[in-house]
């Protein structure tokens, strides 16, 4: 059996898919560690696998303190501010100490599995050790192709999609880049120290695994040969309990509308509930919010009539989407599929870019609504609640769905490369 080190960071929908790889892997007999900030390893202690501290508490809690810069910079210049926070913030000023956590764990490994982002660190340690190392990429839309437009909201520049690709792979400037400082700090861990673009840094020589089904991302013929979709890896926390009342709420009535903008959105946009809640009171329909923040659980709570509109810190989806009629959500990759397979309408109401992408995927496959702003919430949501073809269509492709297998498949395409 080998020895498999994964490594992610960020927020719980950048973590939470790779948990159910690590325990498929660790229960066919490897040996298994996830490297990942530290706010993770308590939610994980059911699970077959081990955990190791990334580093730097790269994670939601500390993301958090963003959420004002996040609303006022996410879907600007094409996303490109995003690097500033995640790259500028979160990792060049904290390189030695997630190098060394990530070089540590790798001592003796076989190969390292790494979120697409996170590899520019652990491609880096994978290298200085001479271990293989993949890509668990959640952003196929973010690998160059003719075929697409790099730009979320318009699907094909036709011709034009060569050269938005290569506007793209720019490494200037580097205040949003940081090229310049990852070859830096390359050069002085005896790495080829070539000036890469955040694209380019995230695909991998050896292998490179799409983690969502190639039912909802079409494959496109020239991407790398070495870049395969598996399927969306969906993790159940079941050591994980609903909070207290959630329960009884959801038994209680007739199924409520789920409200959930994922850790960014929430933050970034809290007046969101206000407006998604008071959209489904027009249509006399419950609601259950699941908030990442107890300060909006108060408000809501304190707002609105408790019987009919509930208001939780987040419970586990799995648990949750089989009691809903639909769910309003940001379009972050975790929510998005997990209400996909389920077999649920969808309202996505983006925060950043690659949201705008699943929402308005979601729009050109009839299984949900884009909300492009909070006025749009009230007719959004009355469409999903009221239109059969919809739920028809979502249904189906939820069946769909629920016959792949991504945490196998993935499993699969790791242990096919060891071999």
């Amino acid at each position: 059996m080998a020895k498999i080190v994964l490594l992610s960071m960020a927020y719980a929908g950048d973590v939470h898919p790779f948990a159910p790889v690590a325990s498929e892997l660790a229960n066919r007999g490897h040996d298994v560690t996830f490297v990942a900030p530290r706010e993770f390893h308590d939610s994980f202690a059911s699970e077959p696998f081990a955990c190791a501290h990334s580093g730097s508490d790269f994670g939601p809690s500390a993301l958090n303190q963003h959420g004002p810069w996040l609303a006022k910079w996410g879907m600007r210049l094409g996303g490109a501010r995003l690097l500033e926070l995640y790259f500028g913030e979160f990792t060049v000023p904290h390189l030695d100490a997630q190098f060394d956590a990530v070089h540590s764990v790798l001592e003796g490994a076989d190969v390292l599995f790494s979120h697409s982002t996170a590899a520019v660190v652990g491609g880096m340690a994978a290298e200085a050790r001479n271990i293989p190392w993949i890509s668990g990429d959640l952003f196929p839309m973010l690998i160059p192709t003719a075929t697409r437009s790099p730009i979320a909201a318009i699907t094909s520049l036709g011709p034009l999609n060569k050269v938005a690709w290569r506007i793209a792979q720019s490494t200037r400037p580097e205040r949003l880049t940081y090229s310049k400082a990852f070859a830096g700090f390359r050069r002085k861990k005896g790495l080829d120290a070539t000036v890469r673009s955040a694209i380019e840094m995230r695909i991998s020589p050896h292998l490179n695994l799409g983690m969502a089904s190639p039912a909802y991302i079409p494959p496109a013929p020239d991407w790398p040969a070495n870049y395969h979709l598996t399927g969306f890896t969906h993790w159940e926390n079941k050591g994980a309990e609903l909070p207290a009342g959630l329960q009884d709420f959801l038994d209680d009535g007739p199924p409520p509308l789920l409200i959930t903008l994922g850790t960014l959105a929430a933050a970034a946009f809290p007046e969101r509930f206000d407006a998604a809640v008071h959209a489904a009171q027009r249509q006399g329909i419950r609601t259950v919010s699941l908030c990442s923040l107890d300060s909006t659980v108060d408000h809501l709570r304190a707002t609105y009539d408790p019987e009919q509109h509930g208001a939780w810190r987040f419970a586990p989806l799995a648990k949750v989407l089989p009691h809903v009629c639909g769910v309003v959500h940001s379009g972050s990759h975790g929510t998005n599929s997990m209400a996909l397979t389920a077999g649920l309408p969808s309202v996505i109401s983006p925060a950043i870019v690659d949201q705008v992408w699943h929402a308005k995927r979601q729009t050109e496959l009839g299984t949900g609504v884009h909300a492009k702003r909070a006025s749009d919430l009230d007719e959004a949501i009355e469409r999903i609640l009221t239109d059969g073809r919809m739920r028809r269509v979502v249904e189906a492709f939820g069946a769909e769905l629920r016959l792949e297998s991504g945490s196998t498949h993935t499993a699969d395409r790791i242990e096919a490369f060891l071999a």
